[in-house]
């Protein structure tokens, strides 16, 4: 194959070179090593029993902001009781939104102990021991660090 100016004129491989200008990869292209499905969840059901459709074949190449884009920030609208005692282990309700697998609580900046990730709204957890005030709880997720401030006080 032989590459033409758009003048009509043959290329060598040294002058198509100088033809062309690299541009930073600021957004790499990734290969999809397996299909990937978004989960859709109109009637509140889980899924796969919501449905689901493909976002991306195996094989396919796809911008990693495509596949970040997936990933919405966590939010935590409330915790469960608000008080607890300073030798923790208080059975904590973490309620918010877009929680993943592996999400991990904390309180404080101390981790939770027995987490159960209920579904992409509901933690459950441990409260760990700390010392009487208030604290902030936090759901660390793929996407972000979910704050709320003064969510948890020990007595």
């Amino acid at each position: 194959m032989t590459l033409y100016a758009s003048n009509g004129t043959q290329l060598t491989k040294s002058a198509a070179a100088a033809k062309v200008a690299s541009v930073p990869v600021t957004d790499p292209i990734v290969r999809v090593t397996e299909n990937l499905y978004v989960g859709k969840r109109h009637d509140g059901t889980r899924f796969p029993e919501g449905g689901r459709s493909l976002f991306a074949t195996a094989g396919e190449l796809i911008p990693q902001s495509r596949l970040d884009a997936q990933f919405v920030d966590a939010t935590i609208t409330s915790v469960t009781p608000a008080t607890g005692l300073a030798a923790g282990n208080t059975l904590l309700t973490i309620k918010g939104t877009n929680f993943t697998p592996g999400s991990a609580p904390a309180v404080g900046g101390t981790a939770a102990t027995s987490v159960t990730v209920v579904d992409e709204f509901t933690i459950t957890c441990r409260s760990p021991a700390k010392t009487a005030g208030a604290y902030a709880v936090t759901v660390t997720t793929d996407a972000n660090v979910a704050t709320k401030a003064n969510a948890f006080t020990y007595s």
